[in-house]
């Protein structure tokens, strides 16, 4: 596999929306700097706009990154370099998945420092707080999917609203269950089984997502 040229895609891409990183981390910690107002709305909204930024990321990059090469005929373009498929697929998955993880690793640290740096706010917030998180990071992999493997605009946002439309019920769900919502307001955090489980099933729907994309992206012989 030719490294570099691997590399030099990944990089490519990080250069074009670095723009878009920077921008959603602000808002995220904007968001967060809220919550340091002791004020029941301005604490409502700050949750609020830091999960929309984790969303909004979500959405926007797989857009960005993927269906505008199409769009903009670049990707027959890359495609005439000594490209396979699958280092297409390696370089892609590679940029696209990184450009939303770093920032979302950055405003959920953000949020614990937070959380744990504020004696008013029970830690017992934290598994909650990583769950939800969790169900951006699921949302964002499906996007990302469907953009790779249709790269077609209409189910891309066909997907994007299937998850954005599922973020509200999947968290309703989750509040709803008694253990998790008793935990709430414990100083220390606890890890239930309910909880636990939860993450879990995040994690392997993440790396099954993930690993059924670059399956059928590296499958692909007509990048035209």
């Amino acid at each position: 596999m030719n490294r570099s040229i691997v590399h030099h895609m990944i990089i490519k891409d990080w250069q074009l929306h670095r723009r878009l990183i920077v921008l959603s981390v602000a808002g995220g910690i904007l968001a967060l700097s809220l919550l340091q107002i002791k004020n029941q709305i301005t604490g409502m909204l700050g949750i609020i706009w830091f999960f929309v930024a984790l969303i909004v990321l979500g959405c926007m990059l797989p857009v960005s990154s993927v269906i505008n090469e199409r769009k903009k005929q670049t990707l027959p373009f890359i495609m005439s370099f000594p490209l396979s498929p699958v280092q297409y697929a390696t370089a892609k998955l590679i940029a696209t998945v990184g450009m939303y993880l770093v920032p979302w690793i950055t405003l959920v640290l953000a949020g614990l420092i937070l959380i744990i740096s504020r004696p008013d706010i029970p830690d017992g917030i934290i598994p909650m707080m990583l769950v939800l998180a969790g169900f951006t990071f699921v949302g964002f992999c499906v996007i990302a999917a469907t953009a790779l493997v249709s790269e077609s605009e209409g189910w891309t946002i066909a997907g994007t609203i299937i998850c954005n439309s599922s973020y509200g019920f999947a968290w309703y769900i989750v509040m709803r269950n008694p253990v998790i919502r008793a935990d709430l307001t414990k100083p220390t955090p606890v890890w239930s089984s309910d909880v636990l489980n939860i993450l879990a099933a995040e994690c392997i729907a993440i790396a099954v997502i993930l690993g059924i994309t670059f399956y059928l992206q590296s499958r692909k012989r007509d990048f035209v």
